[in-house]
């Protein structure tokens, strides 16, 4: 399946609407929502500082050799809370796992956004 020329798994879901469903997530009632969407929020505020340091610099092989130790971070967050996850957090969390090559699709093609 194509969206706007590209395959699905090769585009880029948006950083900003995650970063609000970590949001949400925090303020909503449940087993460990609010830790779980504060570890999540940090990832993201990472990745948004990162990716903006690559703009401004254009250091391909730093920012390739965050991305790989980011990639690293992001499953382990995955790992150690999948098992805490109440509903509305493990929801989030799959949809995290599942759809990796697009919410994470940056981190191998930063030129595209």
């Amino acid at each position: 399946m194509c969206h706007n020329g590209y395959p699905v798994a090769a585009q880029q879901k948006c950083q900003a609407h995650l970063r609000r469903h970590c949001q949400k997530l925090i303020k909503t009632p449940g087993k460990n929502n609010e830790l779980i969407g504060k570890a999540l929020t940090e990832i993201v505020d990472e990745a948004f500082r990162q990716h903006r340091l690559w703009i401004e610099n254009k250091q391909q092989q730093d920012y390739l050799d965050w991305a790989t130790e980011f990639k690293i971070k992001i499953n382990l967050t995955l790992v150690e809370w999948s098992n805490k996850a109440g509903y509305e957090a493990g929801k989030l969390l799959r949809n995290l796992k599942l759809k990796a090559d697009q919410w994470w699709y940056f981190l191998d093609h930063p030129t595209r956004q």
